[in-house]
């Protein structure tokens, strides 16, 4: 069986979508399957993603065998049958939160390509429930399975690691940290408003910010002096900043999956994360959760785990949940699908 995997994402700047990829990638290799190869197509360079799968992919389709979309939507007309991951209707459900009219050509997109593909792969229940109803799917064509972890990467680090990271970024205990893109579906906003609460209390108490803008983020045209922006920042940093953190927060108001929650939990992170649905369906055992959209739970979440034996436990409590977390365990169930597909 030959599967041709769509690999523009791959391309910098990586976003969330390259972590999916090279995660399922990262699974294959590791329980290399005799009977399928495996070919990435990608560009020379980015270019638009709407061109390149409505155009390129579109005119090479009747050379592959089996086309693997992980971007949302495949060719509509594509001459070889299609697996599209979907990892969230959020620009069907909420367009408000992206820019006109990339949000309605992205949406229409997205409900042709789901009804055109013999299969469609997403990361929680929940999001394939939205599936079914807004983009009109059978269930039966949905395959849920919740993505892995890179434990080559996000795993517990030394308290020697911790400090030299520390070090390295200038940060002085004690910091929360959030990590992902600032939009306004991430809460940023939330944050803000709840340390700023907590530091009446806790004066010491600073907010370090790890991601770029791909918004207009008020509260951050001028920062307070508490407030750290890290920007985009070395994976091999993220575990001693998540783990050294009082409290990672996780406060989106909406998600498909949330793989940096699951990043920190892997590294040992303290989380405090949103009651949305995808969070309560995989990480509720060992997360803090609070009222998503209000800034008083939110702040009592965090005060309730920068108590150090609640703390202690949820360290404990996140580094076994992680471990239920497995991109080979992703990519077995890939093969699976494909090959039921090719028949």
């Amino acid at each position: 069986m030959r599967v041709t995997i769509d690999g523009a994402c791959l391309l910098p700047p990586r976003a969330g979508i390259a972590r999916y990829l090279e995660g399922l990638l990262s699974g294959l290799r590791n329980i290399r399957p005799d009977d399928v190869e495996v070919e990435i197509v990608r560009p020379e360079i980015r270019r638009a993603t709407v061109r390149w799968v409505l155009w390129d992919l579109q005119w090479a389709s009747p050379a592959f065998e089996l086309l693997h979309l992980p971007f949302y939507y495949p060719p509509p007309l594509a001459r070889c049958p299609v697996v599209c991951a979907i990892h969230d209707v959020l620009v069907l459900e909420h367009p408000e939160w992206f820019p006109r009219p990339w949000a309605d050509v992205t949406a229409g997109l997205i409900r042709v390509g789901a009804r055109r593909a013999e299969a469609i792969v997403t990361a929680s229940q929940h999001v394939a429930e939205k599936i079914e109803v807004l983009c009109r799917v059978p269930r039966s064509r949905i395959e849920v399975m919740a993505y892995g972890v890179d434990r080559s990467v996000f795993n517990p680090p030394s308290p020697e690691h911790i400090r030299t990271a520390k070090a390295h970024f200038g940060l002085v205990d004690p910091y929360v940290v959030q990590m992902g893109s600032f939009e306004r579906r991430r809460g940023l906003d939330l944050t803000m408003e709840a340390v700023a609460a907590l530091r009446t209390e806790m004066p010491d108490l600073g907010l370090v910010l790890i991601g770029e803008a791909r918004d207009r983020v008020e509260s951050l045209e001028n920062p307070p002096p508490w407030v750290r922006l890290l920007g985009r920042v070395d994976d091999a940093f993220l575990p001693p900043l998540f783990a050294g953190a009082a409290a990672v927060i996780a406060p989106s108001k909406d998600e498909g999956f949330d793989l940096p929650l699951l990043e920190a939990l892997a590294c040992g992170g303290v989380v405090v994360a949103s009651d949305i649905a995808v969070h309560r369906e995989h990480f509720e055992p060992a997360v803090e959760l609070f009222e998503s959209g209000r800034a008083d739970s939110l702040a009592e979440g965090i005060r309730r785990a920068l108590d150090v034996a609640r703390g202690q436990s949820l360290r404990r409590r996140a580094i076994e949940h992680a471990q239920e977390f497995s991109w080979s365990t992703v990519a077995s169930r890939h093969i699976d699908l494909w090959r039921s597909i090719q028949g």
